[in-house]
């Protein structure tokens, strides 16, 4: 096996200090000289992409990406290696949410960070979802919530802290009156038509540092799940906003639609504002389809997988029995 690490130096748990981590992997594999590796440090956005592809191209056996930022990294690497073979991906908390490995629960975060664990641990298959032409591995969002996630971004680079930053862009959104559009939502080819303020296309449960919207949602068991956030009088919506991101939409059944599917069609006559793992892309329309089992994921060493999702204090719909 051969290990590539592509390092994000922007990541808010790197902030352009990558001696110290570049050292730390060599250092590693100096004490196991027999296992090969190689480090790219990213420059631009998407930088990793085709440098990840000629790699694995030109490597006659197995290997493991390890995605050293946020959500961003690993959404390269994601897109980099789907459909491909003899792969695995590692991924090490440096971002400042790392939504997805919060399905992992937020206590399991030490032993992501441990380099020891990442080199060696097993992996397990997970779901991705394919997003037009691109594929993620936590979330797909059309409206508010993709708005929110764009310009709560902007306010955390400020230093606004993450769950706040995302609250306060989905509310100010809503203030504006800007907030619903009309969507046209064909699930596993049943169509709804609707004014939504929000379509969320889930394989897990978490985004943010502590929003768990997609309670339901499991990346292990080949399904979607489906969230659709009604328009409603600007007095109802911001009266329940933080009961559907704590993931008690099931108090709120007049508001939130929810279904499991495999496939999801979604188009607008306008323009709609998507997220896809954190990124931000806008179109007419999109199609999601579950990936069952793509990607090789590894699990380190001090991970129980019978008590995921490890979701404190959450509804209990959420957790696998």
């Amino acid at each position: 096996m051969r290990h590539l690490f592509i390092i994000n130096p922007v990541a808010k748990g790197i902030n352009g200090k990558t001696k110290k981590i570049r050292d730390n992997i060599n250092a590693f594999f100096k004490e196991w000289s027999g296992l090969r590796y190689d480090i790219f440090e990213s420059r631009w956005c998407r930088d990793s992409l085709s440098f990840i592809r000629r790699y694995i191209s030109d490597a006659n056996e197995t290997v493991r990406i390890h995605s050293i930022g946020g959500n961003g990294t690993l959404f390269e690497v994601i897109n980099s290696i789907a459909g491909l073979k003899n792969v695995e991906v590692a991924a090490h908390p440096y971002g400042s949410a790392n939504a997805f490995l919060r399905y992992f629960g937020s206590r399991s975060e030490k032993y992501f960070l441990r380099l020891d664990n990442m080199v060696f641990s097993k992996t397990i298959p997970l779901d991705i979802i394919r997003c037009g032409n691109n594929y993620g591995i936590g979330f797909a969002i059309a409206g508010v919530e993709a708005y929110a996630n764009m310009k709560g971004d902007e306010w955390i680079e400020k230093g606004m802290p993450e769950d706040i930053a995302y609250v306060l862009a989905a509310i100010v959104r809503i203030v504006s009156g800007k907030a619903g559009q009309k969507y046209l939502v064909e699930i596993d080819g049943n169509k709804i038509e609707g004014d939504f303020i929000s379509v969320l296309v889930a394989n897990a449960p978490c985004y943010g540092k502590n929003m768990f919207s997609a309670v339901d949602a499991h990346p292990d068991n080949g399904i979607l799940d489906v969230y659709m956030f009604k328009n409603a009088s600007i007095l109802d919506l911001l009266s329940n906003v933080s009961v559907y991101t704590k993931g008690d939409y099931r108090k709120i059944p007049d508001l939130v639609l929810h279904y499991k599917a495999k496939n999801i069609k979604l188009s607008s006559d306008e323009v709609m504002c998507m997220s896809i793992d954190g990124q931000t892309m806008y179109g007419t329309s999109i199609e999601y389809e579950i990936m069952p089992g793509a990607v090789n994921f590894v699990c380190p060493s001090g991970v129980d997988l019978s008590k995921l999702p490890l979701i404190y204090g959450k509804p209990k719909e959420g957790y696998r029995t």
